[in-house]
């Protein structure tokens, strides 16, 4: 699977609840998993979401690399050893980024000032710390849409018009933490995932399933994941 594929599939569900991205960008999106032959309407989709692009951008040019190689862009939605390296410094860079993209300057000065040691741009980065919805205004920063935003993982039970997937919700007592395993109702398009079945480990992002994980990129995003709900505890 290519770079592009990979993240148009974590960006539909977003651009279909018209939180963020353009609007053509879901029919680009369906067209590429068709077809393959629109890679020029994808990436350009892709480059106007609003809060992505500064972090694609910041892996890639850490790296050397282009903003769709595929462990790019596997290392903003899923996790791998690309996001090592960052500094604070690189963190507050790209909450500058950001505020050129359409984060308030208030929300953006009060996030750079605050910021603990430690982070990385992950997408639950961009979730729990920048705060979901605070670059579009598209949604409220609730506990419970960050728990919707969040890249998450579960495990397929059945298989139907829907997912049912067991997986965990992330909560907040005094820290943040996720809860014992529970049983959700996932959507999930037969486009983007043909041959998925019972037992197989998909990723989760607002409701939708857009991957079947690998055993190594589910340790990954579990890894990376507690690496930020530990900082944030800090």
């Amino acid at each position: 699977m290519k770079g592009i594929e990979l993240c148009l599939r974590f960006s539909y569900i977003t651009n279909k609840l018209r939180f963020c991205g353009p609007e053509e960008a879901q029919k680009h999106f369906l067209t590429y998993l068709e077809n393959k032959d629109n890679t020029s309407e994808v990436e350009d989709s892709l480059e106007k979401f609003e809060g992505l692009w500064p972090y694609l951008h910041a892996i890639a040019s850490k790296h050397g690399l282009d903003e769709f190689d595929y462990k790019v862009i596997e290392a903003y939605w899923i996790g791998n050893e690309l996001l090592d390296s960052f500094s604070d410094d690189d963190m507050k860079n790209i909450v500058v980024a950001l505020m050129k993209r359409g984060l308030p300057k208030s929300i953006g000065e009060s996030v750079i000032s605050k910021m603990p040691s430690g982070f990385f741009p992950h997408h639950n980065f961009n979730v729990f710390y920048v705060g979901v919805g605070n670059i579009t205004g598209a949604v409220e920063a609730t506990l419970q849409n960050m728990d919707n935003c969040r890249v998450g993982w579960g495990e397929v039970v059945e298989v139907g018009d829907s997912l049912i997937v067991k997986t965990q919700s992330l909560k907040k007592d005094e820290k943040f933490f996720l809860s014992e395993e529970e049983t959700k109702n996932i959507v999930y398009l037969k486009e983007m995932l043909p041959t998925v079945k019972k037992g197989d480990i998909v990723a989760l992002h607002w409701g939708f399933a857009p991957y079947i994980l690998t055993s190594e990129q589910l340790e990954n995003l579990k890894r990376y994941n507690q690496k930020i709900i530990d900082v944030l505890n800090s």
